[in-house]
């Protein structure tokens, strides 16, 4: 029987010291519970999205340093590690997982898949084969190589005992158990068990919501981490005839979709705090249900509120976008923008703000939040958000209209949405669902409507 520990943990962007330390708390742990192995995800070392900063010498330097000063820590016949974090190698950018055991790094394996949107400069890694580990064949893959049924097939075809998907995938407004439901074709593919593991945080407009799983060779689910937890979570294996098998553990049940929209937000709003430094949040009260809603989101990660305007605040809200954000940055505060999805679709209220954590969510979605948490609902006109959502879905006027829409309000609408792209582009930036939409700055497609 070999035992490995589970952890999203919850980096910070380029804080290698701060990020190696809890790496090294981890491995105490997984020592603690007789584990032979630390599992964690993608970019655990360095954070992620690192997008231009992966790049730089100085944080690739720093991973390599701490790599180098965790591996020789294996030597003491503790638990091996396995981490995230980018790397040189023969001049290319590489990202992915690393072996840390008996005393140094003892192998990589870059991403083969790069996910959509990576960053060009990543070089993708060769197909990988497995990671030899205490008699183990790891069939680890990260970034988007488990969507791949050829790396899979690769890693089995090779000698893997099982596969390991540690990747740092944000938040798309997929169920929990999407990662889960997806890994069940590879296992099919491959007849191995599966094991995969997010990363875990919020940073800047994205949050990352951890979460892990088992998958046995028969589909079955072993053991399950649940999202937005760092665990850890033990999983032991046991080797029979039919190869490694994952010892069955109670499972927690399943987090319903609109709690899983309300721990983004928290995650969002509370990693924005903390890994920015900031002393708390700044509300503009005047924003309505949606600011009452942030206020509720603030309160509940424990966060400090400097609210203005409003009853509750004792100081009214500033003239202009420019004073609120002096009197924020007076305060050292997060500044908090409470647009909704529609509203900041037509470019409408403040502009001002760090970040607008309702930018993707539409207002008969926060009335269903706030009803859950015994706040009052916005105003809801159900008519106009379907067709704002079906314009930005790129719905033609016609089909609208041919739902029922009056055809005169779906092409104001359309052309109001066109109007406001400058608007849009002066926003504070969103936090990130899955929804967004690419729009260009001005077209002339709003001249063919009569």
């Amino acid at each position: 029987m070999v035992r490995f520990l589970l952890a999203a943990l919850n980096p910070q962007l380029g804080a290698i010291a701060a990020n190696a330390e809890a790496l090294r708390a981890a491995r105490a742990l997984a020592a603690g519970r007789g584990a032979a192995l630390l599992v964690t995800p993608e970019a655990s070392l360095s954070g992620a999205p690192a997008a231009d900063i992966a790049a730089r010498p100085e944080l690739l330097d720093a991973c390599e340093a701490a790599l180098q000063s965790l591996a020789a820590e294996t030597a003491d016949g503790g638990p091996g590690l396995l981490v995230g974090a980018p790397w040189r190698e023969a001049g290319r950018l590489r990202s992915g997982i690393l072996l840390l055991e008996g005393g140094k790094v003892m192998a990589r394996r870059a991403g083969h898949a790069l996910p959509h949107g990576a960053d060009p400069r990543l070089t993708p890694g060769p197909a990988p084969g497995p990671m030899a580990f205490r008699g183990l064949r790891l069939g680890v893959m990260s970034g988007a190589d488990a969507d791949d049924p050829a790396i899979a097939e690769t890693l089995e075809e090779t000698g893997a005992d099982m596969l390991l998907s540690l990747a740092a995938a944000p938040f798309a407004g997929e169920p929990e158990d999407r990662a889960s439901d997806a890994a069940v074709a590879r296992v099919v593919e491959t007849g191995l068990p599966f094991l995969g593991l997010g990363l875990l945080g919020g940073q800047g407009p994205w949050v990352h919501p951890g979460g892990g799983f088992v998958l046995n060779a028969d589909r079955r689910l072993a053991a399950r981490l649940p999202a937005f937890q760092s665990g850890p979570l033990l999983v032991q294996w046991q080797e029979g005839e039919a190869g490694w098998r994952c010892v069955p553990q109670a499972l927690p049940e399943a987090m319903p979709p609109q709690e899983r929209l309300w721990r983004v937000l928290l995650l969002a709003v509370a990693d924005a705090v903390a890994k920015g430094g900031y002393a708390g949040v700044m509300l503009d009260m005047s924003g309505g249900a949606a600011a009452a809603l942030l206020m509720e989101v603030a309160r509940a990660a424990g966060l400090r509120v400097f609210p203005v305007g409003g009853e509750e605040a004792a100081v009214p809200s500033p003239k202009d976008d420019a004073a609120l954000e002096a009197l924020a940055a007076a305060r050292d505060a997060l500044l908090l923008n409470a647009a909704t999805a529609d509203r900041r679709a037509l470019g409408l209220g403040s502009r001002a703000g760090h970040l607008a954590p309702l930018a993707e969510i539409w207002p008969g979605e926060l009335a269903a939040l706030a009803a859950a948490r015994g706040l009052p609902p916005p105003s809801l006109d159900g008519g106009t958000e379907a067709m704002l959502r079906g314009l930005l879905a790129e719905k033609p006027v016609d089909a609208l209209a041919a739902q029922g829409y009056d055809r005169a309000e779906v092409s104001r609408l359309w052309r109001a949405l066109a109007a406001a792209a400058h608007k849009r582009r002066q926003a504070p930036a969103a936090l990130r669902l899955g929804r967004g939409h690419c729009d260009p700055f001005s077209n002339g497609m709003t001249g063919l409507l009569p």
